[in-house]
């Protein structure tokens, strides 16, 4: 077997959601573990494919896809894009994008529901360059062009999806080569799955806890009831999106514009809705 498709980011842009309702189409088998960040894990991928082909169970006439944001984290993980053009050449790929501010914003409060930052968004995104680097989304792109060619990559805006999300997946289905019909109502159902404001999460020890295989087994037998007391006793909640100051905003605009730019020419368009109030 071969994956026939994956999205491929960008963090904090949609891309669980994307997953979860394309895991619904009948001629799709997604992976079982959404995030499998197999091909930025390795340098010799051909070594563990059986495992990692493990994670998928297609019936006949399915297509098989899984989404890893991490494979559009550069310059963190090096050759991502090289093992996956060796591993199937004809790979389609899907990349969300929302504005590049507000994913540096997420991307903030999705570290600080989690315990894992603690300094001012002012302090933290400057000393850190994943927040920058995984909002350019040109640099990100290029290799994948360069490697896959355009038409192999599906671009798609986060606030036009979740907006009119049927739309956006029978445009999917159709690049995919399935039919346009298969999805549920999503229209109704469509959320944001992993958001990081109103939703509680385990701190580092929590997640340690929960990484153990005997309590883990042992969860599996708790109520959901009592999994979201546990979830608050050592978790922490964000009652609202951090603040980030205009001069702020501002600055990191100034940063990230020329990538705005390089996906306006791959778009054909002026994203009007990206540069209201920055331009």
């Amino acid at each position: 077997m071969l994956v026939n498709f994956m999205i491929i980011g960008a963090q904090k842009c949609g891309t669980t959601t994307l997953a979860e309702q394309l895991a619904t189409h009948p001629q799709i088998c997604f992976c079982q573990t959404k995030e499998p960040c197999y091909f930025n894990r390795v340098t010799d991928w051909q070594e563990g494919l059986a495992k990692y082909h493990s994670l998928y169970e297609p019936q006949a006439g399915q297509i098989c896809g899984e989404a890893s944001t991490t494979y559009t984290f550069l310059p963190e993980w090096a050759g991502t894009h090289d093992r996956l053009y060796e591993y199937n050449p004809q790979l389609k790929l899907l990349y969300v994008m929302r504005h590049p501010v507000e994913r540096v914003i997420s991307n903030y409060a999705h570290r600080l529901v989690r315990s894992t930052v603690h300094e001012s968004p002012v302090q933290a995104v400057f000393a850190d360059p994943v927040y920058l680097n995984r909002s350019r989304y040109g640099v990100q792109l290029r290799p994948y062009i360069q490697l896959f060619g355009r038409s192999q990559i599906k671009l798609l805006l986060f606030e036009e999806y979740i907006a009119t999300p049927l739309v956006h997946l029978q445009a999917i289905a159709e690049f995919l080569g399935i039919q346009q019909d298969g999805f549920a109502d999503v229209e109704q159902q469509t959320r944001t799955a992993n958001k990081s404001v109103g939703e509680y999460y385990l701190n580092p020890t929590g997640e340690k806890l929960k990484q153990n295989p005997l309590l883990k087994s042992a969860t599996t037998w708790l109520s959901p009831a009592i999994r979201q007391t546990v979830r608050r006793y050592m978790g922490k909640r964000l009652e609202e999106k951090p603040t980030f100051e205009p001069e702020l905003k501002q600055m990191l605009w100034r940063f990230l514009e020329d990538d705005v730019a390089v996906v306006e020419a791959l778009l054909g368009r002026r994203l009007h809705i990206w540069r209201q109030g920055y331009t």
